[in-house]
């Protein structure tokens, strides 16, 4: 696997491409009455929070809720399979069930690699919540093409076998 280093402007250019998605796309069910787009960001921890403070910024939306949920095993760089769906180490669901009802909801994350963490969290919104209560979209930086959740905003698709590092997971790697 080869491993890839992505810059900061790289990731500016991403969350921006992303912000256009989201802003170009005005369909009626995420924008619903009165709505011009997402409401409220759940940024998933710990890779998607930069992502998700990023777009806020560049959308308006000022409520970014951190969730925290893992699939992967940090020192081995595999996914953990004797725990497939994940460990969920903060939830921010009782944060979104307090008042947002009736909401647009934007999921985002750096990287939907097999789509496990995206997928669970779109699943676990869902069931905490009655049809329609809220709406709910996703977006990722960069979408692996073998990922079988594919988001609905995404900054790029990349090869399978591309083990990227963010800027944020190596600051040491990077140039000041």
């Amino acid at each position: 696997m080869s491993e890839r280093k992505i810059s900061w402007r790289q990731i500016e250019k991403l969350c921006t491409d992303i912000g256009r998605q989201v802003n170009f796309q005005r369909s009626a069910s995420y924008h619903g009455e009165g709505g011009n787009g997402a409401h409220h960001i759940v940024g998933l921890a710990r890779g998607g929070l930069i992502p998700a403070t990023m777009l806020s910024n560049y959308l308006g939306v000022r409520t970014v809720i951190s969730h925290g949920y893992h699939s992967y095993d940090e020192g081995a760089r595999i996914r953990d399979y004797r725990n497939p769906h994940g460990t969920m180490y903060q939830d921010g669901v009782y944060d979104l069930r307090k008042g947002l009802m009736g909401s647009n909801i934007l999921i985002v994350d750096d990287l939907c690699d097999e789509g496990v963490t995206m997928a669970g969290m779109v699943d676990r919104l869902k069931s905490k919540f009655h049809e329609g209560v809220i709406n709910i979209k996703t977006a990722a930086l960069f979408c692996k093409n073998k990922s079988v959740f594919v988001p609905d905003y995404v900054g790029e698709h990349c090869s399978n076998d591309e083990w990227l590092v963010f800027p944020w997971e190596a600051i040491s790697s990077f140039p000041s």
